[in-house]
């Protein structure tokens, strides 16, 4: 999903990798404290990314660290949680085998903005000192794998040729890249009238959002497809609708957007009357002044 400011004002795809992000911190209104949701439905599907854990194909002698990529991590321990199963399934099928299991490596990816400072404070320490894989898998409450961030967009390259041995990625695909110009452009029969959803919108939007979705999808898996080792496996979770009509986002997706829409007009109204009360205690030479300096600031 992109942003846009004003009506004229659009957000290019560059600039939108480096400011859109979740909640970044700690604090009360955080990711890392509003993330529970998302934790229990990662939970619930646990079998099914066990399923696609058990394709993976494994080697041994492994003279390579078996390297696990979350797309998307944001800044909460929901993606810790994960790769903390993901390495312990993986631990065990090479068990099973008779095989000694190799070094582990994690890459957290996310945009640019993503706060990693507070994912990385999450992270327990390594245990790993000296010892073998064995004695780090073994012990209580330390990190059994090498950890690395990994800032860009997930729509275009990120890893080396053939190098991630499983990708992951949960809620985040369903951000676009960037907002199609046409449903900012007034004169486009696209126009979506300054929303920020389309719920209710004219097939002409809805066209322009599919066909984003469509470009970002397939620069994504052409992406993957490069980067996944032979025999890898890539497990992704995407939020759906109950209805064909992808106008229609109607239960949590309207309550979403409208919500959302709502948040950012409240937004627009509070610079608007940040401009009328200096407007009004200010000298009439400095009005234009301060006009300019509200309307760059609101746009940014």
């Amino acid at each position: 999903m992109g942003l846009h400011g004003r009506d004229n004002v659009v957000v290019s795809e560059m600039k939108l990798e480096r400011m859109l992000s979740m909640k970044g911190g700690k604090g009360e209104a955080s990711y890392a404290n509003n993330s529970q949701a998302q934790a229990r439905h990662a939970q619930s599907m646990f079998h099914l990314l066990e399923e696609t854990l058990n394709e993976v194909q494994l080697e041994s002698p492994a003279d390579v660290p078996f390297v696990v990529a979350d797309l998307g991590c944001s800044s909460g321990s929901n993606t810790l949680y994960l790769i903390d199963v993901i390495i312990k399934h993986m631990t065990k099928r090479y068990e099973a085998l008779g095989f000694d299991p190799p070094e582990f490596s994690a890459f957290f990816s996310d945009l640019p903005s993503n706060d990693f400072n507070t994912l990385f404070q999450l992270l327990p320490p390594l245990a790993i000192d000296g010892g073998s894989m064995e004695e780090c898998l073994a012990a209580d409450g330390q990190r059994s794998y090498f950890a690395a961030g990994v800032p860009g967009s997930f729509y275009r390259r990120l890893f080396p040729t053939r190098s991630i041995d499983v990708f992951h990625s949960a809620f985040s695909l369903h951000w676009l890249s960037q907002v199609p110009e046409s449903v900012t452009d007034k004169r486009s029969k696209a126009y979506n009238k300054g929303r920020v959803f389309i719920h209710g919108a004219d097939q002409s939007t809805t066209t322009a959002y599919k066909k984003q979705f469509q470009t970002d999808l397939a620069g994504f898996l052409k992406s993957r497809s490069r980067e996944l080792k032979k025999g890898g496996s890539m497990f992704l979770v995407c939020l759906g609708r109950t209805s064909v009509d992808p106008t229609d986002q109607g239960g949590a997706g309207l309550l979403f957007g409208t919500h959302f829409q709502d948040a950012w007009d409240d937004l627009v109204q509070e610079t608007d009357l940040a401009v009328r009360d200096q407007v009004l205690y200010a000298p009439k030479k400095q009005e234009k002044k301060i006009i300019n300096k509200i309307w760059i600031s609101s746009c940014r």
